[in-house]
């Protein structure tokens, strides 16, 4: 398992967070259906489910990028490549940024779309922290 995950590092490491970010903007986007509406147990009924499932899915979406393309070789250390143009702070700050404004965005088309979905600065507040609180997981390698 673990020289697949290298190998896929090497050789494709934005795929796993680009496909993470594909299905969140499914997800996010669909219009909303009678299907996507069911009903919580009443232990769960106060909790914000919406804002949790927001913190982790873009929180995952970070760990995918920091995991597969961040912890990349030609970004660890002094080692110079051909293909290394930034360094692992420029690159980690660009995923941050990039996400956190489609995160943006979203809300604003959520709410421009009219298609059942409810844009909330919440919303985007708990996008915001879930890659914050897994940007601070990954320091250089």
């Amino acid at each position: 398992m673990a020289s697949v995950v290298r190998r896929i590092q090497k050789n494709f490491p934005l795929i796993p967070a680009v496909t993470w970010g594909f299905l969140v903007l499914y997800l996010t986007l669909r219009p909303k259906s009678a299907g996507d509406l069911f009903s919580l147990p009443s232990w769960m009924q106060g909790l914000p489910i919406d804002k949790v499932a927001h913190f982790v899915f873009w929180g995952i979406w970070f760990f995918l990028y920091g995991a597969f393309f961040l912890k990349r070789p030609e970004l660890s250390g002094d080692n110079f490549t051909m293909f290394r143009t930034t360094s692992f702070h420029t690159e980690r700050y660009w995923g941050i940024a990039v996400m956190i404004v489609i995160g943006g965005i979203i809300e604003v088309a959520q709410h421009e779309l009219n298609w059942g979905r409810e844009a909330e600065w919440a919303d985007f507040a708990a996008d915001v922290m879930g890659v914050i609180c897994v940007a601070l997981i990954f320091k250089k390698p």
